[in-house]
């Protein structure tokens, strides 16, 4: 007996490996765009001096902390749109866009009045006083950027629940080099402009976002591709649907929350120790972020391919969709894990100048950080297209169940063990939130195979009832 995959079926992971690319490519241009800022902050920091990289760190790792506990609420309507699109729902897309805008105005003024006042926080938590200074600098400015930010998200989340993100995956693109230009004029003074330093950093990413939000708005509302929806039709706010994104979104949010707020914690634990550990710190977590461009936007096809298969009761093609999102991301993370374990010191020389000598420390710092970045990338990157399945079913709450306990108690703890009590510094943290990262990841995908499985034994006891009462009606004579 051939233990071979069949043609048919072959053909048919083919054919959702590509569905799933088509959707994973343009959103990786999206998270490259979202990924490039703080990226390119990062590097123009470390320009300036290694004082405003260490205080850059801080700044751009806690407002993407709250950028992205907004994103996560707000993704809540992703699965939901995505189901209404698989459904032929038109009008439900168009009223979960409304009240998806709805939701990111509740959102933004509390938030970013926190971010106004992140550098009386930071100072709480034991950081140099120059240090919070400078991040306040930038802070204060980026901080209106924050309406825009949100809002491009929301707008991405419904083009792509309706199978066209391309269009916004150019836009985001093009943000990419005026990043690089808008930094360089306002942070060195260029055209006559004065020298802004950090400051010019946050003013350069509120033009960034806010000309991606508005050429995003203009897309979704006049572009042929889109004009069948009639998004912008109506606004009005609807409360039992806003009320549904909310409870859709929150566990979301949280669970966001939790998974950023390692970073954030990261560094303010690096900071208490040196400025050298935060600063190879910064450059580490910048280098994740960037790699998780693959495992995100593979994240958000899993979710659309699942939301979409759920709208149109192919619960089967539930389980090629899984396969095919698991093997993109594995086959693409270990590309990125080889590069940064092979290349640590040339990855590490994009930030700092190996020539300054004063940069020696932190770059023999970052290296052996560079090689357990890679560990953690893999089980990280998984742990998200793990969570983009479940989401995908409408499995909100469980991600936030074993994420939150297992990560902050098994790998915080285990980390915070092995780099204060064994002296294994920072490595022994990394290593031990890999730790925590790779259980709690194995969890998330048991569970998601288990909720399929539930899932088509019910559909299949389902269509028994449903036959069973088909031949007794036809079995019953009509009475006259």
């Amino acid at each position: 007996m051939s233990l071979s995959t069949p043609p048919s079926e072959k053909s048919t992971i083919q054919s959702e490996i590509l569905a799933t690319l088509q959707l994973a490519v343009p959103l990786g241009g999206i998270q490259l765009s979202e990924a490039a800022v703080g990226f390119v902050n990062t590097v123009m920091m470390g320009l300036l001096s290694l004082q405003s990289l260490a205080a850059g760190a801080l700044g751009v790792i806690t407002f993407y902390t709250l950028t992205f506990i907004c994103m996560g609420i707000v993704e809540g309507a992703s699965p939901l749109a995505a189901e209404a699109f698989g459904a032929g729902k038109t009008d439900r897309i168009r009223q979960l866009l409304a009240q998806g805008i709805w939701l990111v105005a509740f959102l933004c003024l509390p938030m970013m009045l926190l971010t106004w006042h992140l550098d009386s926080i930071l100072s709480l938590f034991g950081q140099e006083e120059n240090i919070v200074l400078l991040a306040k600098t930038y802070l204060r400015a980026i901080v209106w950027g924050f309406p825009a930010a949100i809002g491009f998200f929301i707008l991405k989340e419904v083009a792509t629940a309706i199978n066209r993100p391309q269009l916004i995956s150019t836009i985001a693109l093009i943000s990419i080099p005026l990043n690089v230009i808008a930094n360089y004029v306002l942070i060195f003074g260029k055209l006559g402009l004065p020298a802004l330093g950090l400051a010019g950093i946050g003013l350069a990413g509120i033009f960034v976002f806010w000309v991606k939000f508005l050429a995003a708005a203009a897309i979704l509302g006049f572009h042929p591709d889109f004009r069948e929806y009639k998004l912008f039709a109506s606004l009005g706010f609807n409360r039992d649907i806003f009320a549904q994104l909310w409870q859709n979104g929150w566990p979301v949010g949280l669970e966001y929350a939790a998974s950023m707020l390692l970073f954030t914690v990261i560094a303010l634990l690096m900071g208490s120790i040196s400025t050298t550990q935060l600063a190879a710190n910064e450059i580490v977590v910048q280098t994740i972020e960037v790699s998780l461009i693959v495992p995100m936007a593979t994240s958000y096809a899993a979710m659309t391919r699942v939301g979409q298969k759920i709208g149109q009761n192919d619960f089967t093609g539930i389980r090629t969709a899984a396969f095919s999102v698991i093997v993109i991301g594995v086959v693409a993370i270990s590309i990125i894990d080889l590069a940064l374990w092979l290349f640590p010191g040339q990855i590490v020389a994009i930030y700092l100048d190996a020539s300054n000598p004063d940069n020696t420390i932190v770059i023999k710092t970052a290296i052996p950080l560079m090689r357990i970045a890679a560990l953690f990338l893999m089980a990280y990157g998984l742990n998200l297209i793990a969570i983009g399945m479940l989401q995908g079913m409408k499995n909100i709450r469980f991600p936030l169940l074993i994420d939150i306990p297992i990560i902050w108690c098994v790998g915080m703890g285990s980390g915070y063990l092995l780099c204060f009590h064994l002296n294994w510094g920072s490595m022994g943290l990394w290593l031990g939130l890999t730790i925590g990262m790779t259980l709690a990841t194995a969890f998330l995908i048991y569970r998601f195979y288990l909720s399929l499985a539930e899932i088509i034994e019910s559909n299949k006891a389902t269509e028994v009832i449903d036959q069973g009462k088909s031949t007794e009606n036809e079995r019953t004579p009509i009475l006259k």
